[in-house]
């Protein structure tokens, strides 16, 4: 059995930057590399947690009796667990880029001093490797959403399908058809395989949100053209008003 994977925040690398980060008073990198880090330990605990429950979904499709429905609901399984899979593989990227800037920055300092030091940590991009990943993440969560669509409208066929089956049998039985009945939302191994992809679609939408969120943070604060704009208006009346009054004093 395969040892688990080790938290980036235990990397001794990452101790050793945080460190000498602190050491020389650059605090606002040190609180930018320490956000970065809980935020890529906290991703790989949740996609691993959704590896997991992608496992036990596929035991449960493996039992289902229709064949050509468990080879539908696997397809899909396989589709989800992909993105899954993607997405790991973009945490795990930035994770050991992370490792290996955190190596240099510290031979860096030892070599050249605080000056290289700041000048490394700028070249880190954290709110660039951010935003990338939030887009990786957005990405995901669209999936989630189109595969949803699409076992919702299997589930539906077989509802209906089901229906037109249980009347024929009552056709022949001289009884009368009955009527058409709502699909029950939390019945089934479909509908438990429709919660899964809204709760994989939920989850990465906060991986999106915490990526925006920490991506704003360590860029700073970012005005918006409209916001340059109404601080830009009262700057020109203040200018005219200026002008007014030299014009008058002449």
């Amino acid at each position: 059995m395969a040892e688990p994977a080790l938290a980036l925040r235990d990397h001794p690398q990452i101790i050793d930057l945080i460190s000498v980060l602190e050491q020389n008073g650059l605090q606002k990198q040190k609180e930018e590399v320490q956000a970065l880090v809980g935020y890529i330990d906290g991703m790989e605990e949740k996609l691993s947690q959704m590896m997991d429950e992608m496992k036990e979904m596929r035991l449960e499709v493996g039992k289902l009796h229709d064949k050509g429905i468990r080879a539908r609901c696997s397809q899909l399984v396989d589709t989800v667990e992909g993105k899954v899979r993607q997405t790991k593989v973009m945490v795990s990227t930035a994770k050991e880029n992370l490792i290996s800037s955190a190596k240099q920055m510290v031979q860096t300092f030892r070599e050249k001093g605080r000056s290289a030091l700041c000048h490394a940590a700028q070249a880190l991009r954290i709110p660039s490797v951010l935003s990338r990943m939030g887009r990786g993440f957005a990405h995901a969560e669209k999936s989630m959403g189109q595969l949803a669509v699409r076992l919702d409208a299997m589930r539906e066929e077989l509802h209906q399908a089901g229906g037109h089956i249980k009347n024929a049998g009552r056709a022949l039985a001289g009884k009368e058809a009955l009527e058409a009945q709502e699909l029950e939302a939390d019945k089934g191994a479909l509908a438990r395989l429709r919660g899964l992809f809204a709760s994989c679609g939920k989850t990465f939408a906060q991986m999106e949100r915490g990526a925006g969120r920490l991506a704003e943070k360590a860029g700073g604060e970012k005005s918006s053209v409209k916001t340059e704009l109404r601080g830009l208006k009262p700057a020109q009346a203040g200018q005219r008003r200026q002008a007014a009054k030299k014009e008058q004093a002449r």
